[in-house]
């Protein structure tokens, strides 16, 4: 018959009554672990016994309010981390489709019109989940495409377009106001707005004529104005091969900017309003200046609005534009106009 162990274990914190007269808990325990080391048959059998031992830890704060604590960081943490991954995506897609303009999306492009359909899914995919990280659409019950803006002063700064859906210039409120002045009217089965804007392209963009550059805003709620520009290079290329590699054109180009002020922004349902001003061209660093008499039109203000008002079919109105905040922090920032095309910005560090 096995030898029967005694011994004595004090479990835990000592009793309230002191350290030499132990609580009832502690008591309880001692008989239990009489009771286990006894019945043990052999030696091995203790080394067992020691993983069913009971451990009772000092007391401290409650374990489940720790633990509640915990699951919110992780959570915040995971949001943060969710939003900083979808955003490296949208740059890896600007990257893929040339700011977005290797997109192809509209008929004329055909039979190109098929070839970025995948990353267009993409995008939109991105853009959604991106705008789910601070306002899940279940919780937005605006009619307008915005999103609620709690922090406006994170509009203020300067912002480069880094992707578009679109044509890169029609982030430039000129280019937005014709776009709300031709509302919803039609032409055959396309929209008038798209079959300008797509006329404006085959004009500038055939045979490379013109290439679209750096496209950024600044903004200043304060002051309620928007400073909207983009570089364009004309004749980057325009060797004939084999024939010769001179230059058949000099290549020149410089920075188009639209001014617009009244810009007001409605915080509850992300809707940016603007009048559009006047517009300017000037030269930039490493475009090369105009030739011949093409350097008169430069550094000189163009009073968009006052020819604008007296063109008969706008019937006196201001050129304004309305276009929606997607979604705002303190590097990214995503726009919407109103037929559902994207825009999305970077900070431009100062």
């Amino acid at each position: 018959m096995a030898p029967k162990l005694t011994c004595l274990a004090v479990w835990g914190p000592p009793g309230r009554r002191g350290d030499n007269q132990p609580n009832r808990d502690s008591k309880i325990r001692q008989s239990k672990f009489h009771q286990l080391v006894n019945s043990a048959p052999t030696r091995h059998s203790m080394y067992a016994l020691s993983s069913r031992v009971p451990v009772v830890r000092p007391r401290g704060p409650d374990p489940r309010r720790a633990g509640l604590r915990s699951s919110f960081r992780c959570a915040a943490e995971s949001t943060t981390v969710s939003a900083e991954k979808i955003k490296r995506k949208l740059l890896r897609l600007s990257a893929l489709t040339d700011r977005g303009q290797l997109l192809f999306q509209q008929q004329a492009y055909a039979p190109l019109d098929d070839y970025g359909r995948k990353h267009r899914e993409e995008i939109s995919e991105a853009v959604d989940a991106l705008v789910a990280t601070q306002l899940p659409s279940s919780d937005n019950d605006n009619t307008t495409p915005g999103r609620p803006v709690p922090d406006p002063s994170l509009m203020n700064g300067d912002w480069e377009c880094v992707l578009a859906t679109k044509q890169l210039f029609r982030s430039s409120p000129f280019f937005m106001a014709i776009q709300d002045a031709f509302g919803d009217a039609m032409f055959g089965e396309r929209k008038s707005s798209e079959v300008f804007f797509r006329l404006h392209e085959l004009q500038v963009k055939s045979w490379g004529a013109s290439t679209v550059g750096r496209v950024a805003q600044r903004i200043d709620l304060q002051t309620g104005t928007m400073e909207s520009y983009f570089d364009t290079i004309l004749f980057a290329l325009t060797v004939i091969p084999i024939i010769g590699w001179f230059k058949l054109l000099p290549t020149f180009g410089g920075r188009i900017k639209t001014y617009a002020d009244e810009v007001k922004l409605n915080e509850s349902t992300g809707q940016l309003d603007l009048c559009l001003d006047r517009t300017r061209v000037e030269l930039t660093d490493g475009i090369p200046k105009p030739p011949l008499v093409l350097p008169w039109f430069l550094d000189r203000d163009y009073p968009v609005k006052t020819v604008w008002k007296l063109l008969p079919w706008n019937k006196g109105r201001d050129p304004r534009a309305t276009t929606f905040v997607l979604y705002l922090d303190n590097d990214f920032r995503i726009m919407t106009d109103r037929d559902g095309e994207v825009f999305v910005y970077c900070k431009v560090e100062e």
